[in-house]
């Protein structure tokens, strides 16, 4: 009969025992030698989080202005303009151009925060190669590899906890939760939540106390923070269905309002006209 451990997913390393996790990454506590280690970064590539190319600040400024409802302002401000209505056009102007700014401040700060993920795991950690304890860069990581870490070190890569000493984690970053999080060797059920895989460490993460020795299971993209970070960079964003209608209403309202703009303006126009009180 088959062992049931064998069938588990790669996934479910919080599931697997630290023998298993061994077993399974072919690995051993004396660490990777360099054979592996070149062998499994042409394979899994570097432990990095791609991020597109952040817009340029002026692109950013232009993409405030396509929408239906800034046209049908802009093409009013233009014919406010013809028929010599300068306040008017100024107003409308001003509006436009402040909604831009506005825009355009609100969505730089985000392609920051974007950007800034690729940073989270920029940092040098040690790890045991060949049965030698040595600093390397994190982007270096490959899966299998041993990493050692204490208390304010930052998480390099999804890990499976092979030895802790009263070792916890800030996982504010994926949970949301304030609170450090104990963390120790021993697997849990396949179905625990993420929050409750006390086996794992996840990037990205902070070690609050202690120490703790563990096996690098998922690297880059594929770490818990990778995948956010690629949900994040680039997937379309999703508007809400009330957002879809409102943006809807609008166009009904604009164009409405760029059909009835000159036609109110001509009638203004003809009121003022001095001549207009011998014909009434």
């Amino acid at each position: 009969m088959e062992n049931k451990a064998e069938l588990l997913p790669v996934k479910h390393w919080h599931a697997t025992t630290e023998e298993e996790a061994v077993r399974k990454l072919d690995t051993n506590l004396n660490g990777l030698n360099e054979n592996q280690v070149n062998e499994r970064r042409q394979r899994y590539g570097s432990n990095i989080l791609q991020v597109k190319e952040p817009p340029t600040l002026v692109g950013i400024f232009l993409h405030q202005f396509l929408s239906p409802l800034i046209y049908i302002l802009l093409v009013a401000g233009v014919i406010s303009v013809l028929l010599g209505e300068i306040v008017d056009a100024i107003f409308i102007f001003g509006v436009v151009l402040l909604n831009a700014i506005i825009g355009t401040v609100q969505e730089w700060n985000a392609e920051k925060s974007a950007a800034a993920l690729q940073n989270l795991l920029k940092v040098v950690v040690v790890a045991r190669r060949d049965g030698m304890e040595q600093e390397i860069n994190a982007e270096d990581l490959v899966p299998g590899d041993v990493v050692l870490l204490e208390s304010g070190n930052k998480v390099p890569a999804d890990i499976r906890l092979i030895q802790s000493n009263q070792l916890t984690v800030d996982e504010s970053l994926l949970t949301g939760e304030s609170i450090a999080r104990d963390k120790n060797p021993d697997s849990v059920a396949i179905e625990t939540a993420l929050p409750e895989r006390t086996s794992l460490l996840f990037a990205g993460s902070t070690v609050m106390a202690g120490r703790g020795l563990g096996l690098v299971v998922n690297i880059g993209q594929e770490t818990e923070v990778g995948k956010i970070a690629k949900t994040v960079t680039f997937s379309e964003s999703t508007k809400p269905p009330l957002v879809i209608r409102m943006e809807r209403f609008t166009k009904i309202i604009s164009y409405a309002i760029l059909v009835a703009y000159p036609f109110y303006r001509l009638y203004h126009s003809y009121r003022a006209c001095p001549m207009t009180k011998y014909f009434s």
